[in-house]
């Protein structure tokens, strides 16, 4: 029978079908050719604003509805206006079928529909079906073929599929899971849980503070876990590019600072970008993201990361990630090149010292053999000194003793001037000589017993004059009862000289003490004057080699700096310690213990502003 209709007409004989075109039919096919059309051009036109994950699953698409529009065409237009409507199937049926297998390969290969959960699903429940199916048939028939025989059904045999049948439902949930798990590794094998990523993201930032480690074990770690191809960090600092690291391969292209600050957002995705710099930044980068890393104060630079294994476009999951990691990553990299430069200065800074220290050796060195040579020109000076000083001294005693002939009063004075003077040069080449024999080693004791009390009132007397002269007032109090010490008498003597002298030449006025005195199993000798004093600033230095305080080089500019420095030496030696007190502008105490009994040599003690007890004569 015929089926009217505006559009057209089917009708079936024996030999098949036959279509009759309506009023309409013309209007039906434009739409469908307009409308196709419309679509192809759109796809086209679609191909060249995507990448290219979304290039071939557009391809296929425009593939398999080309065939079907040409086929459409084939049989609308020609075929049923030629009357060949017969062979129509011929065409249409396979067009049709190559459009969908286009299409499913799209959805298959190129991901065009998110079919993964479904077929997974599916997969996971069909094998559960089947394996608790097998497994429930098998144990029936193995438990019946066994234990029971007949074919009536009894209450054993229904209590043992009852109890088998709870079993089955107890493996359910385990059997489900597995499947699950099995298929999920199948169809998702991008998924994972973001707090293990990040936890064990966490735990590489925190183990490395050394920079390129800490770049190269986290973008390792990154790119295994969401399985990217590859992967970059652009170090910034101080307005230029500070570092670069690379996951797989490495940039494509020279990074300059114009091309970074094309990159000013958080996260930028070439997915998401339709035009500008930005997107081709990336691809000239071949990065599919990226990630900027800033700290509340600093901007630490950039994590560039490629196209995923998979071929799939980054998730919200991996956005979300990234958000969260890049806070850590920017904190974690400004630690690493702060403790970077801070190694570097130190490097420098050991390079630096190590440099001075050898420069102070040499110089060091340059000093000791300027010291040695100063030394031996002092010993040679001295020795060749003191012959002729020894020649002078001893005519001008025998002038004083009346040698020669008497001497009127004016002559004595002077030559009592000049044997003074004469005295005092001795005693500054005996200091020179007993420095040198200390710098060589050879500075000897010849210790005998010695009368103190008579050397104290022997010395004091040859420098009253002196005193007298410049109006200080000398006094000696040395006792006669003392006993004798065995020590080397010359050098103590020279000791004595020298505070005394020394007591002498810086005091303007007042008076100058000597006492010597028993205190306790020592002998104590103190020189106390009312002079110059010592400034605080000297007091620590005062006791070594060529060392004069200030004031003190004022008052007398021609003084060597070695008499108290040999008196310290000379009174150590003797197993004795070396005694002072002074106070700045109202005088001094300078003096010395000697045990009776032999000691060992100490080292210099400092009293304190009391004054030391004094015995009485």
């Amino acid at each position: 029978p015929w089926l009217p209709g505006y559009f057209g007409q089917v009708s079936f004989d024996s030999a098949g079908y036959h279509f009759s075109p309506g009023p309409l039919s013309i209007a039906l096919q434009l739409y469908a050719l307009i409308y196709t059309t419309a679509t192809i051009a759109y796809l086209f036109a679609k191909i060249n604003r995507v990448e290219r994950e979304y290039k071939n699953q557009i391809r296929f698409m425009v593939y398999g509805i080309v065939v079907a529009f040409i086929a459409n065409l084939l049989v609308n237009f020609t075929f049923l206006r030629l009357g060949l409507d017969r062979y129509s199937v011929i065409v249409g049926v396979p067009s049709f079928l190559l459009m969908s297998l286009a299409i499913g390969y799209a959805m298959i290969k190129h991901h065009l529909f998110d079919i993964r959960p479904l077929a997974a699903r599916s997969l996971a429940y069909s094998m559960l079906l089947v394996t608790l199916g097998s497994l429930y048939g098998a144990a029936i028939f193995g438990v019946s073929r066994l234990f029971f025989s007949g074919n009536q059904i009894n209450s054993y045999q229904q209590l043992t599929y009852t109890v088998l049948a709870i079993l089955l439902a107890f493996t359910f949930q385990p059997l489900r899971r597995f499947f699950e798990h099995l298929t999920n590794n199948i169809f998702f094998r991008d998924r994972y849980v973001t707090e293990e990523v990040l936890n064990e993201l966490g735990e590489v930032i925190l183990s490395e503070i050394i920079l390129t480690k800490l770049l190269k074990s986290t973008l390792t770690q990154l790119c295994h876990r969401l399985r990217i191809t590859s992967g970059h960090f652009i170090i910034l600092h101080e307005g230029r590019i500070y570092n670069l690291a690379d996951f797989g391969p490495p940039l494509r292209t020279n990074l300059t600072m114009e091309m970074v600050r094309t990159l000013g957002q958080p996260i930028v995705s070439a997915d998401q970008i339709e035009n500008g710099h930005g997107r081709q930044l990336l691809r000239q980068l071949n990065a599919r993201l990226s990630v900027l890393l800033r700290t509340k104060g600093q901007f630490v630079g950039f994590l560039m990361l490629g196209d995923k294994l998979s071929g799939e476009i980054y998730s919200d999951q991996d956005i979300e990630l990234l958000k969260i990691l890049s806070s850590q990553l920017a904190v974690a990299i400004s630690n690493a090149i702060a403790y970077e430069q801070v190694s570097s200065f130190n490097e420098t800074l050991k390079d630096r010292i190590t440099s001075a220290t050898a420069r102070l050796r040499v110089a060091n060195h340059h000093l000791k053999e300027l010291d040695q040579a100063k030394d031996e020109f002092i010993s040679m000076a001295s020795h060749q000194l003191r012959t002729p000083l020894t020649t002078i001294k001893g005519y001008i005693s025998m002038m004083l003793e009346g040698d020669a002939e008497p001497l009127q009063t004016r002559q004595r004075k002077f030559a009592e001037m000049a044997f003074e003077s004469t005295q005092r040069m001795v005693y500054v080449i005996a200091d020179l000589l007993n420095v040198s024999r200390l710098n060589a080693g050879r500075f000897i004791l010849n210790p005998e017993p010695t009368d103190l009390a008579q050397l104290v009132r022997d010395e004091t007397r040859l420098l009253a004059n002196h005193a007298e002269s410049k109006g200080v007032k000398l006094v000696v109090l040395a006792p006669k009862n003392l006993p004798k010490l065995d020590v080397d008498a010359g050098k103590i003597r020279q000791v004595i000289i020298n505070f005394v002298d020394n007591a002498i030449y810086y005091t303007e006025r007042g008076s100058v003490t000597v006492t010597l005195a028993r205190a306790g199993s020592a002998v104590r000798l103190s020189v106390m004057d009312t002079g110059i004093g010592v400034p605080d600033n000297a007091k620590d230095h005062l006791f070594g080699k060529f060392y004069r305080a200030e004031n003190a080089r004022n008052l007398r500019p021609d003084g060597t700096g070695l008499g108290l420095y040999l008196a310290k030496k000379i009174i150590q030696a003797e197993g004795g310690r070396i005694l002072f007190e002074s106070t700045e502008g109202q005088g001094s105490l300078f003096g010395f213990e000697i045990p009776l009994g032999k000691t060992e040599p100490v080292e210099t003690h400092h009293l304190s502003r009391k004054s030391p007890p004094v015995a009485k004569p």
